[in-house]
């Protein structure tokens, strides 16, 4: 069940870019699994998603092995810089002072914590947004733990500060009934990644990395096509001269 993380992944990016709030301050800079340090002079705040620390307990503590009671940490990076403006800047971000950043970091913080654990963009919110609400019905059986990090630095006029937010999720498996394949682009995926995967935007990076998966998955579960026969020729040894004699597979006789 390691693709449930690549679902929870997935989900919970979609969950945050359909928080209207988090789209004004963030718009286009949601990141997966982004690799290496962002340029403290792009525009931010970002938000980078990353999954890890998987756990599982098998459901069966007598046989063991699969399926398991799986559980994963959900980690949101959220960063925000301030530079301070001097004669040959040609930078001034906004927020114009640390109060002002560190009230963006918090409400940051409080609309993803609202929409991944609830659905909902805020708790006070009477329904969810689709792609949370998804997301909690496909995905999160529930979180158990939340836990929130501060980090700053202030080095040559630029200020950053991050949140370190981890969720502790409980991931629902897939429930069996038939070994049968179902139809679509996405069939030969294993729940929850199949649901997350059918309800993506034709197109989108979550879409493409989907299909990916299920390539190469369909590797492994369809058989490989047989190559059709030939006819064997057996030349005459003596160059300028017809075959003496050909064979053919009785497949191909009629």
């Amino acid at each position: 069940m390691s693709l449930a993380r690549t679902a929870l992944r997935l989900g919970a990016i979609e969950a945050l870019r359909s928080h209207a709030a988090i789209e004004a301050m963030c718009p286009g800079r949601v990141y997966d699994s982004r690799v290496g340090d962002f340029d403290h002079r792009e525009p931010v705040p970002v938000i980078i998603v990353t999954t890890e620390e998987l756990h599982g307990e098998p459901w069966n503590e007598q046989n063991g092995g699969e399926p398991f009671d799986d559980s994963c940490d959900l980690v949101l990076e959220i960063a925000m810089t301030q530079l301070v403006e001097d004669e040959t800047s040609t930078f001034l971000l906004t927020p114009g002072t640390d109060s002002e950043m560190e009230a963006t970091l918090d409400l940051l913080e409080e609309s993803a914590s609202c929409i991944l654990t609830l659905g909902r963009p805020m708790a006070i919110s009477p329904s969810p947004t689709p792609a949370g609400k998804l997301l909690q019905e496909a995905v999160i059986r529930r979180v158990s733990r939340r836990t929130s990090s501060r980090f700053s630095s202030d080095q040559t006029g630029e200020k950053l500060a991050i949140h370190l937010l981890t969720f502790r999720v409980e991931l629902k498996g897939e429930q069996i009934d038939s070994y049968e394949i179902p139809p679509g682009p996405f069939g030969v995926l294993p729940d929850p990644l199949r649901t997350i995967a059918n309800a993506m935007v034709v197109g989108s990076s979550g879409y493409l990395i989907c299909q990916l998966i299920a390539e190469r998955l369909a590797l492994a579960v369809m058989p490989a096509p047989t190559p059709p026969s030939q006819p064997v020729v057996e030349p005459d040894p003596e160059p300028g001269t017809l075959p003496t004699s050909v064979s053919i597979p009785l497949s191909q006789v009629p």
